[in-house]
C-alpha cells in the first residue's frame, strides 16, 4: 500500500479476505484492515513525522500499542509496545520476522515483481493474521523502504514446489503488492 491508496487481500483463489483502505503521511492520517464483511479488524494511527514514524496500533477498536522504529544502516528493527512483539529486519532485503519473547509469530519476505514490492508472509495463527496484515502495512511506509536500495530476489525466481514448513499454509497477497501465508492452528 503507498500512501494514498487502498489494496484487498486476497487467497491463492483471488478470494477477497480482508481490504486496507487510508493514507499515511500526516500525523493522525489513518489506514484500517477490513474483514470480508465490512468489520475492522485491525487500524493503524501514525502519531509523527519524519525518518522514523510512530504509529499507534489498534485491534477490534481496542489500543493494542504504539511502535518504536529504529533503523540502522542494514537493518530495521519495530518494537510495538503493548503487544510486546519485535519486527526484526534486513531494510536491504525487505525480509522481516515477528517475535513475542522467544516465540516467532510471523515472518514477511520480500520480491520484486515490475516495479513493486510483493510480500510473502507466513502466520502463526489465525487470529494474528489482522495485526501482522498492518505490520507489512506500516513496512511500506516510505521512510522504511529506499527504493534505491534495496535488493530483492525477482518473485519468479521462487521454486514451484511448496516448502514442507508451508504445507498447511493459507496464501493471501495483497492485490500486487503482498502474498500472506498464514499457518491456522486449531484453537
Amino acid at each position: 500500500m503507498d500512501h494514498t491508496r487502498s489494496s484487498r487481500v486476497i487467497d491463492e483463489y483471488k478470494d477477497t479476505k480482508y481490504l486496507i483502505v487510508g493514507k499515511w503521511g500526516l500525523v493522525s492520517d489513518t489506514f484500517s484492515v477490513y474483514s470480508i464483511t465490512g468489520d475492522i479488524l485491525a487500524k493503524v494511527r501514525q502519531q509523527s513525522m519524519g525518518t522514523t514514524p510512530k504509529f499507534d496500533i489498534f485491534f477490534l477498536h481496542q489500543f493494542v500499542g504504539s511502535s518504536v522504529i529504529n533503523i540502522s544502516m542494514h537493518y530495521t528493527t519495530i518494537f510495538i509496545n503493548g503487544l510486546n512483539w519485535l519486527v526484526i529486519g534486513n531494510q536491504e532485503k525487505q525480509s522481516y520476522t515477528i517475535w513475542h519473547r522467544r516465540e516467532k509469530i510471523a515472518t514477511i519476505k520480500s520480491y520484486g515483481q515490475s516495479d513493486q514490492i510483493i510480500r510473502l508472509i507466513k502466520v502463526d495463527t489465525f487470529k494474528h493474521e489482522p495485526l501482522v496484515v498492518a505490520i507489512a502495512a506500516i513496512l511500506n511506509h516510505p521512510s522504511l523502504v529506499h527504493t534505491s536500495r534495496i535488493k530483492l530476489r525477482d518473485l519468479g525466481t521462487l521454486a514451484a514446489k511448496p516448502n514442507p514448513n508451508w504445507e498447511n499454509s493459507q496464501p493471501f497477497h495483497f492485490k500486487c503488492q503482498t502474498i500472506l501465508k498464514s499457518k491456522r492452528k486449531q484453537e
